[in-house]
């Protein structure tokens, strides 16, 4: 992720006159550094060559206000090539697969790109193109001792799991590779249309057809169609241009048609090389994590500086909208990955403290850590970055530190309990309760957690997450039922003393206006804790229990169809709040 950045000595922010020194990687081109001079770019250029695959300087000159600026190739060179030595890569843990099938689901494809990323760069393939394209899946069982010392290492840290002994559980592993070789040529052999020819919804129409019916075998025969034409473009990107402008806008799209795009999306997308040309050029790793949090919450626009390819806010499109799950968590764990680092997050050593805060302030959602406890875990190893200490007593500074970011005590508290379900968290438990305590002692109130500037509503939201958070929280038996019941009191306290039931519930007020602001204060999202719950509930009983309710509810209303819908909507809310 650190390649992203595009500064050098001095901020290229404002020059008129850069140099851009780049290097190959696989099949792009990325930006190393931007210099003022041309001597600089030179030096640069040669020191790198000998590690890299090749080096080029692009004169960038911004020309006359309002005019594009132009770049010229003034130096270029390619390293000549040696035998590149592809291995397999190490994984932590892996997925135990009891049928073939489960080596089609997300969790076995990512630790298949893990394990084969050499190999997979080196190709420009993804984990499906190997599992629905035959011919591949044939070329990699080929390929040296590659798949021979993937398997073996699977078979070892499942045969831990399972009991097994690695050879019989290697032999599974191989049974299934072949079962699934099997099906994906049978599947070519069925389906002779292709994207290419039909379109992207005419050949999944047929897919559907051959099919008649069998959702499961119209996803397996749709995805060895795409993957026959992803084979034949070598270009990650480029896959992920082609599936998203194929499959077009996806509010037109079937379900079923937007879970195979997401599938072979999130594939192409697990590479860091991928994430880098979405987001375009950055400045520096910290604008980098923000973008893709931009990303994942649909709202990346492309600036002109960025250059990012305009595929990059269709893709955000898809992941704010919820249609690419898949995908949003391959991009999440990227962030996570980068985030929990060691590398700077600015050029300018003043600055990197201030990205890290503002990245930590960004995840702190109303509703919630944005990530939950992974997001934790990873922004406490992210500020080890910023300490010397290393082992238990760096976990522990480091989670003073993370706290001292966070000026809200909600915040500080809900970083806790999402820290206790992390690795982390599970290491240093008794540093987390002892925080917490601290943090819900009985000295606060909801304004002191939250803050008393805070409207109502965000403010109950707020400790209706907190409460929720804490109630989920891995913390010891003995330990989260008591924090649970005092953010409970807490919130019962303020209900009352605020007088919000009176509030809500003004006698001046229609009837109708009195019920439905209670219903709403009651959703979950805004009120979460049993004891406040009861309150507002015996308040809304006591409302419904007035003699001809629907009659006065629905008073005011001109027609028989106003006061259906009316009363449909207040009895959904209330069996939406668990009322009824």
């Amino acid at each position: 992720m650190t390649s992203l950045v595009g500064g050098g000595k001095g901020s290229a922010i404002g020059r008129r006159l850069n140099f851009e020194v780049q290097t190959f990687k696989a099949d792009h081109w990325v930006i190393e550094e931007s210099l003022a001079t041309e001597e600089e770019a030179r030096a640069l250029a040669t020191k790198l060559l000998p590690n890299r695959d090749g080096v080029r300087i692009i004169r960038d000159f911004a020309g006359v206000p309002g005019k594009p600026a132009t770049e010229t190739i003034i130096f270029s060179e390619m390293r000549e090539a040696k035998g590149k030595t592809i291995t397999v890569q190490p994984v932590d843990d892996s997925p135990v697969c009891t049928e073939s099938k489960d080596y089609l689901e997300a969790e076995s494809r990512q630790t298949i790109s893990k394990l084969l990323r050499q190999y997979l760069e080196d190709k420009a393939l993804t984990a499906s193109e190997l599992l629905y394209n035959a011919a591949e899946m044939k070329r990699a069982i080929n390929f040296e001792n590659l798949v021979p010392t993937a398997v073996g290492r699977v078979a070892t840290i499942q045969g831990k799991v399972t009991g097994q002994d690695v050879r019989e559980r290697r032999d599974i592993i191989y049974s299934s590779l072949t079962d699934l070789r099997g099906k994906a040529e049978e599947a070519q052999k069925r389906a002779s249309f292709s994207v290419k020819q039909d379109g992207f919804r005419g050949a999944l129409d047929k897919v559907e057809t051959l099919c008649n019916g069998d959702v499961a075998e119209a996803d397996y025969l749709s995805k060895v169609i795409l993957c026959r034409d992803l084979v034949q473009i070598r270009n990650l990107l480029g896959k992920v241009e082609w599936l998203l402008e194929s499959a077009g806008d996806a509010a037109q799209n079937k379900a079923a048609h937007i879970h195979i795009i997401d599938t072979l999306v999130a594939d192409a997308s697990s590479f860091q090389s991928v994430i880098q040309d979405l987001l375009g050029r950055q400045p520096d790793l910290g604008t980098a994590l923000g973008r893709m949090l931009d990303m994942v919450e649909g709202k990346f626009e492309p600036t002109e500086r960025e250059m990012a390819p305009p595929i990059a806010k269709v893709l955000s499109q898809w992941l704010g909208m919820g249609h690419a799950p898949q995908t949003w968590q391959v991009v999440l764990e990227a962030f996570l990955r980068s985030l929990r680092g060691t590398a700077p997050l600015s050029r300018d050593p003043e600055r990197n403290r201030t990205s890290f805060t503002n990245l930590v302030a960004r995840v702190m959602t109303p509703t919630g850590l944005f990530g939950g406890s992974r997001m934790a875990d990873a922004i406490t190893n992210g500020y080890l970055r910023f300490i010397e200490q290393g082992g238990g007593e760096g976990r522990r500074m480091s989670i003073e530190g993370v706290m001292g970011l966070m000026p809200a005590w909600r915040d500080r508290t809900l970083y806790l309990a999402e820290l206790a379900g992390g690795d982390v968290g599970q290491r240093e438990m008794d540093t987390v309760v002892a925080r917490l305590r601290n943090c819900l002692s009985v000295e606060r109130d909801v304004n002191g957690m939250v803050g008393l500037q805070v409207p109502l509503k965000p403010k109950m939201q707020a400790m209706a997450s907190l409460y929720t958070a804490i109630n989920n929280a891995k913390l010891p038996d003995d330990v989260r039922p008591a924090m649970a019941d005092r953010i409970d009191e807490m919130v019962a306290s303020y209900i009352l003393q605020a007088k919000v039931i009176e509030r809500l519930d003004d006698p001046s007020a229609s009837l109708r206006i009195r019920a439905t602001r209670l219903m709403q204060f009651a959703a979950n999202d805004v009120l979460s804790s049993p004891k406040a719950r009861r309150m507002v509930r015996d308040q809304i009983v006591g409302l419904l229990r007035q003699p001809n309710f629907d009659g006065k509810f629905v008073e005011g209303l001109a027609t028989p169809q106003e006061q259906a819908n009316a009363l449909r909507q207040f009895y959904g809310l209330l069996r939406q709040a668990q009322f009824m």
